[in-house]
């Protein structure tokens, strides 16, 4: 067992009881030792939890530059799956949302990533943010709801 994996179980816990300060706090120790301990995945996974704790803060450009950062390392692990990209993404494009700027691609790609791993409201927050369908075969959204 690595030694940041303790504090992810202390923080999801500190999360759950409401406590995000504290929940900051031990996501940002677990990054900074899985940074330390060139752990990739675990690192980007902690940065979508500072991220989303700092948007949901009202710090919309830490929430970036975290969020952003846990994007690069997904696409340049090979232990990142397509959730944890569309993971990542979505947190970028809320975190760009928040800084009023445009964030259209970010949830084309999070939303199609969502779509392949089947995970519905994903998909359904995608499309609602773009207020277009999310193709299945790749291609760019088209316009209307996806049949249920």
């Amino acid at each position: 067992m690595h030694d940041f994996e303790p504090l992810f179980v202390a923080a999801q816990q500190a999360s759950a009881a409401g406590h995000p300060d504290q929940a900051r706090e031990l996501y940002a120790k677990a990054a900074d030792r899985a940074r330390a301990a060139g752990a990739a995945l675990p690192l980007a996974q902690a940065l979508r939890h500072l991220s989303d704790l700092d948007r949901e803060a009202g710090d919309a450009e830490r929430a970036l530059t975290a969020a952003d950062e846990a994007i690069a390392l997904c696409r340049a692990s090979p232990d990142a799956t397509d959730l944890d990209l569309a993971n990542a993404l979505r947190l970028s494009a809320l975190a760009r949302e928040a800084l009023g700027q445009a964030a259209t691609d970010l949830w084309r790609e999070a939303g199609a990533l969502y779509l392949d791993a089947d995970v519905e409201a994903g998909v359904e927050e995608a499309e609602r943010r773009l207020g277009v369908r999310i193709a299945g075969d790749g291609s760019a959204p088209s316009s209307g709801r996806r049949p249920r």
